[in-house]
């Protein structure tokens, strides 16, 4: 079976090549010339980022495709939302079903976060190849992309793998293991005999030529089939579910409002509403326990709120104090912590966050660029006494009391509309 999601291959060839090329080794060929040529550029632009987010990853695979493919460089859910990939039959010990469209970026996101993480990653690497390899973020290209990406993820951890000494058989067995049992250490096992010192990033455009199976997430047995079809929705229906813990929910209403003049910001009315009911509307379905820390109005608040907190200090300290007095009251051991002047935000986004939290057993916050927003962060209940115990030092600033402790960043672009703050007269304006 020919994979041609466009559904024109006999007119543009597969998957709309350059070339318009049909035949599988011309396309290989291709294939190849095109990653070599951009290998040494495809080096340089990861080892420059701090933090190799998913927009990296598309990147280099524009970097490395596009003079093949004229999609390089965009995701399976921008290029083909409607369509599963598969690989082998359903009677295949090593059939794969690959991550849906709309996954894609959530679960390749979490695999670099973790890989990122270099204690936990030089204990677990195989975690994040299977993950990477899971997320299928491409049509095609996904095998060199992921390789060249774990690479830098190991090296920046201090460690390299052998692949000279794997086999493509065994390694793509462990790989397809890892993708349908994933972090259950299939692919931790089979790569831990292979695990060297660092290797130099000039030495890779070698190592990468002994690696056999890096058509094997693309070219062998890929099949798809459309999202539509009831008995493929039936098998994405509990991919991998990783259940919502509970929660509590810390809306902060109780500054000074200054940029709005004095006015309690979280009353203030933006398209009919005060802005703490959008902000309300978005978190009511994920907690039985909203809490609002506000130092005034609190009539008006208690109809937005399961319970009300304020300062145990006057004169609106910040949103240390609030942070302190919601973690004291809430119900449950995760606690969401969100302003009440960003109307925009998405429960997608306080998802992706609660398991980044979750799944490191500790804080997490929204990170633009160099600058952290607490005010966008999940919190276990058992940091009180630390922020406790730094606000009787005298510390005041709630990023750096939190920053204390271990945090897993979120990475959102700048300028992203879901944490806008509308906290001046101008911005609910414009």
């Amino acid at each position: 079976m020919i994979f041609d999601p466009f559904d024109d291959y006999e007119s543009a060839g597969y998957l709309r090549n350059a070339f318009k090329f049909k035949d599988p080794e011309q396309i290989k060929k291709m294939e190849h010339l095109a990653f070599e040529a951009s290998l040494e550029e495809a080096i340089a632009l990861l080892a420059a980022p701090t933090r190799i987010t998913y927009e990296t990853l598309l990147e280099l695979h524009a970097l490395l495709f596009s003079d093949f493919y004229p999609w390089a460089g965009r995701d399976r859910a921008e290029v083909a939302p409607r369509l599963a990939v598969f690989k082998g039959t359903d009677s295949d010990p090593r059939h794969t079903a690959f991550c849906p469209p709309d996954q894609i970026r959530h679960w390749a996101s979490h695999a670099l976060r973790l890989g990122q993480d270099s204690e936990r990653f030089r204990q677990q690497p195989g975690e994040v190849l299977g993950l990477l390899a899971d997320a299928h973020p491409f049509l095609d290209g996904n095998g060199r992309a992921i390789l060249l990406v774990f690479m830098e993820l190991c090296h920046r951890a201090g460690f390299a793998i052998d692949w000279s000494r794997t086999t493509k058989e065994q390694y793509l067995t462990a790989l397809s293991a890892e993708i349908n049992q994933p972090s259950k250490g299939h692919l931790d096992h089979y790569l831990k005999p292979f695990v060297i010192e660092v290797s130099d990033r000039s030495q890779w455009p070698e190592i990468l030529g002994t690696i056999k199976g890096l058509d094997g997430l693309d070219k062998e047995n890929i099949r798809y089939e459309s999202l539509d079809d009831p008995e493929v929705q039936k098998h994405y229906t509990a991919y991998r579910a990783v259940p919502m813990p509970l929660l509590s929910i810390l809306i902060l209403a109780g500054g000074r409002g200054q940029r709005m003049g004095g006015r309690d910001k979280g009353l203030v009315r933006w398209r009919d509403e005060p802005l703490v009911a959008h902000v309300q509307q978005v978190v009511r379905a994920l907690s039985d326990d909203v809490v609002i820390s506000c130092n005034r109005n609190q009539d008006l608040y208690r109809p937005f709120a399961d319970q009300l907190v304020c300062d145990a200090e006057a004169d609106f300290p910040g949103p240390m104090a609030g942070v302190i007095a919601g973690l004291t009251a809430a119900k449950h051991e995760w606690v969401v912590v969100l302003a009440c002047d960003a109307p925009l935000i998405e429960r997608g986004l306080i998802e992706d966050l609660l398991q980044l939290a979750v799944a490191n057993d500790c804080a997490a916050m929204v990170r633009q660029g160099e600058y952290w927003q607490p005010m966008f962060s999940v919190l276990p209940r058992r940091l009180l006494p630390l922020l406790k115990q730094a606000w009787a030092a005298g510390e005041r600033s709630l990023q750096k009391a939190l920053l204390l402790g271990p945090v897993q960043a979120l990475e959102c672009p700048e300028g992203d509309p879901r944490l806008s703050n509308f906290n001046s007269p101008e911005l609910l304006q414009g």
